[in-house]
């Protein structure tokens, strides 16, 4: 997948995250840059496709960098359910579609 791309994707699933609209609106270029750097190294195929084990990664990374809510959900264990909330069609994964339409509801 090429790197531009891979930002797009990575951009829409921070929109999706949980959190609100307001704080997604306040996040300064630092901290999008962060969450998107985050988000590529979680990919760690390459495939522009979350699996379990690489969401769980970019929840610790950016509870490590405190965006988000994510540590929130690492303090809570809560990766599943999040994962589940994105993973609509039940695939193991999260695809760029299932992140775009948890963003344009959040929207």
């Amino acid at each position: 997948m090429k790197p531009v791309t891979n930002t797009i994707m990575a951009v829409a699933f921070l929109a999706a995250i949980p959190f609100s609209a307001v704080h997604a609106q306040s996040m300064t270029g630092a901290e999008r840059q962060a969450m998107i750097e985050n988000f590529l190294q979680a990919d760690t195929n390459d495939d522009g496709l979350l699996y379990q084990s690489e969401f769980e990664l970019l929840m610790q990374l950016n509870a490590d960098d405190n965006l988000g809510r994510a540590a929130i959900v690492v303090r809570t264990g809560a990766y599943a359910r999040a994962f589940d909330r994105l993973d609509t069609n039940s695939d193991g994964a999260v695809s760029r579609e299932e992140i775009q339409a948890l963003a344009d509801e959040r929207g």
